[in-house]
């Protein structure tokens, strides 16, 4: 009898300890669909393990007995796990392997960047952690209906019509298992697709996924890169007109549906940038001033295709057109970013703050945005080249400065993010409207037909 008490002493002891199954393995169960994604973690932190798991040593592959949690770092480019104050130190890293799946399984990782912020985050599935750049590099494997949890409500409101959730999980499973047949990992943001763990997945984007279970939309009988994004500003845009290449599924279409009575914020949205930024961010040279900025040409959807900026150098004299074209910027949706602020897409117009009005010899009047470089015909009929940033002008009662070139760049515009397949604020628009979510995305995405995939 005191033997026995004694055993159920040392196992009541230590409730946390795991061992290898008995069948001696250490690896993961396998999952379906398998996706595997890159997580955020800091320098240092630890892992919070509940369920059926094991602490495996990747260098070779024993399984350790441990207490949860358990914190990790990397020590001259190898990987240490901190066990109850003992350390292990592995060249490979460590995993934690899901053994059996069961619906509690969870680990919990603190800190880690989310799209909230730094915070603890839960997750399902099985982890590495293994040597990176700087810190360990933390990677979650799982089955994609799991995965798509952490993804749906981190995408789209899970307040949203029920239709609407639907084609978003179609949408987001489409396009994870088309990036996952080319690349080994997914990233946890807007890289790929916002993935917030179990953390936060809701109950009504877990009723859309079970109800779409391994439902793909298909182009060709194969799941298609289904982008998506939050406002089309009325209009989507051909891949080509946004991307480099032509994509037959992600065709240019009308969104009516995308203007709805809460969707403002996304539309006559204006960002302002300063000349001096402007100038930085595209690498002009410092006796320069950029005088005008002028959208030369736009797609049919009313997308951005090339930039005109006039460049007046001060030093020189010399007023230069430089036109940005796609060659030039790698793509039109690099417009998004090349000014020195950040635009929430390439559907916009842009104006600077010196426009002026100028009589000439003759008396006529013209417009202008700009007066740098421009030559005035003095008194005594000399001329003179505008090179200052202000000029005077005599006023009727006293002297006014009057800018002649921009220190402001204001530009105005619709929509948020690249504008191709399936505009998220027009799915909700359809969904309102009675529209199921097959026909949603076939409606945002050209000749695609909406079924399983074997």
């Amino acid at each position: 009898m005191k033997k026995l008490l004694f055993l159920v002493f040392i196992l009541l002891a230590f409730p946390m300890c795991v061992l290898a199954d008995s069948t001696g393995s250490t690896s993961p169960i396998t999952y379906k669909t398998s996706v595997k994604v890159k997580l955020l973690p800091e320098i240092k932190f630890s892992a919070t393990i509940r369920g059926s798991y094991l602490l495996v040593n990747l260098d070779n592959q024993e399984a350790l007995l441990f207490t949860t949690p358990v914190s990790f770092e990397q020590v001259d480019g190898k990987i240490k796990a901190t066990v109850d104050g003992k350390d292990y130190i592995s060249l490979k890293g460590f995993a934690i392997n899901e053994t059996m799946y069961k619906e509690e399984n969870e680990v919990e990782f603190t800190p880690i960047q989310s799209a909230g912020g730094i915070m603890s985050v839960k997750y399902r599935g099985s982890f590495t952690v293994v040597p990176g750049t700087d810190r360990p590099a933390l990677f979650n494997t799982l089955d994609m209906e799991n995965y798509l949890k952490g993804v749906v409500p981190s995408e789209m409101p899970a307040s949203w019509p029920m239709e609407a959730l639907k084609a978003q999980a179609v949408a987001a499973r489409s396009y994870a298992w088309d990036s996952i047949q080319a690349r080994d990992y997914l990233n946890m943001t807007v890289a790929s697709q916002v993935y917030g763990g179990k953390s936060k997945e809701h109950s009504r984007t877990n009723q859309a996924i079970e109800e779409t279970k391994e439902i793909y939309a298909l182009y060709n009988g194969r799941p298609i890169a289904a982008y998506f994004h939050s406002s089309s500003g009325g209009h989507t845009e051909n891949s080509e007109n946004v991307w480099s290449g032509t994509v037959p599924y992600i065709r240019a279409v009308l969104d009516d549906y995308d203007r709805h009575s809460s969707n403002t914020h996304h539309y006559n949205w204006t960002a302002v940038a300063p000349n001096n930024s402007i100038k930085e961010k595209l690498a002009l040279p410092a006796t320069s001033s950029i005088v005008s900025l002028k959208v030369l040409e736009k797609s049919k959807a009313g997308g951005v295709q090339q930039v005109q900026a006039t460049v007046y150098d001060s030093q020189t004299k010399l007023k230069t057109n430089i036109v940005y074209k796609p060659s030039f910027v790698k793509s039109p949706d690099s417009f998004r970013s090349i000014f020195g602020v950040s635009l929430k897409s390439i559907k916009f117009d842009v104006k600077g703050d010196s426009s002026a009005k100028i009589i000439r010899a003759d008396g006529s009047i013209s417009q202008t945005d700009h007066l740098a470089g421009y030559q005035v015909q003095l008194k005594d009929d000399t001329k003179i080249s505008i090179i200052d940033p202000n000029i005077k002008a005599k006023a009727l009662n006293s002297d006014v400065y009057i800018r002649s070139y921009p220190s402001l760049f204001t530009f105005t515009g619709n929509g948020w993010g690249h504008g191709l397949g399936m505009s998220q604020w027009g799915a909700r628009g359809m969904a309102e409207k009675g529209f199921m979510y097959d026909q949603i995305l076939t409606y945002y995405y050209s000749g695609i037909t909406v079924g399983t995939y074997k």
